[in-house]
């Protein structure tokens, strides 16, 4: 998860705009990993601001967050000044083995190797317990506003295309072997912000951050075509949650 200092310099943004998570995120993870929130021993990998951390804390989880940008660890402790948290990555957890319930990765699944990364998660964890990945992905497909922006992006971010998260999550942790069971799920929901807000939580990507020299032009687009679709400034924004998760034996 070597990439994961890339967010060190939109730790700001990424504090105050990042979405957060729906509550039936948290029962679908229940369900799935067949094991309540409440009480369970959980390491939060690439826990970034400690947005995800901060959910299962108040649904009363004892967490671990992991992360491995010093900025991104610094907000963390900010934010939860009494939690002890480790510097690490993914690939090699600074734990011991059959310590944990849960191992979740909020927004952060996909910059690892999965076989490296799911080894040292089922290494991690207890027999019974489960990995959990999970994502908000904008759900606007239908939407031109959201169109015209994936269109910018893809002509002025290098190497960026809409699709970077289409992948067979589950089948990738199904073909390591190391989990009895894979299972998915995903939730819809919604959130309104301001435009200014808004801009913030673009400023947040990194993808957008690597548009470089042009970004204030890619901006000041998103600022226009966003005002013809919502006049008065108000942003509704549709989510698509999805929540992969593999049981161990």
């Amino acid at each position: 998860m070597s990439p994961g200092s890339l967010f060190d310099p939109l730790a700001d943004a990424y504090d105050q705009a990042r979405p957060g998570y729906p509550d039936q995120l948290f029962a679908d993870l229940e369900l799935l990993a067949d094991q309540p929130v409440a009480g369970a021993g959980v390491v939060d990998v690439g826990a970034g601001t400690g947005i995800a951390t901060r959910a299962m804390i108040f649904r009363g989880a004892s967490v671990l967050p992991v992360e491995l940008g010093p900025v991104m660890l610094d907000r963390l402790r900010r934010r939860t000044p009494d939690l002890p948290v480790v510097r690490g990555d993914g690939e090699a957890l600074p734990l011991r083995s059959a310590s944990a319930d849960l191992v979740t990765y909020a927004q952060a699944w996909h910059w690892v190797r999965v076989p490296v990364a799911a080894a040292e998660a089922a290494r991690v964890l207890r027999p019974g317990g489960a990995l959990a990945a999970w994502w908000n992905d904008v759900d606007a497909d239908d939407f031109h506003w959201y169109q015209r922006q994936q269109d910018r992006l893809e002509a002025m971010s290098p190497g960026y295309t809409r699709e970077y998260r289409n992948r067979p999550f589950a089948d990738e942790l199904r073909w390591t072997g190391l989990f009895a069971e894979v299972a998915t799920v995903t939730c819809r929901w919604h959130r309104e912000l301001d435009i200014d807000l808004y801009e913030t939580w673009l400023r947040s990507k990194s993808y957008v951050a690597a548009i470089g020299d042009r970004l204030e032009d890619f901006l000041a687009a998103e600022r226009r075509s966003l005002l013809r679709s919502f006049p008065d400034g108000r942003i509704i924004e549709p989510f698509r949650t999805m929540l992969v998760v593999a049981r161990v034996p």
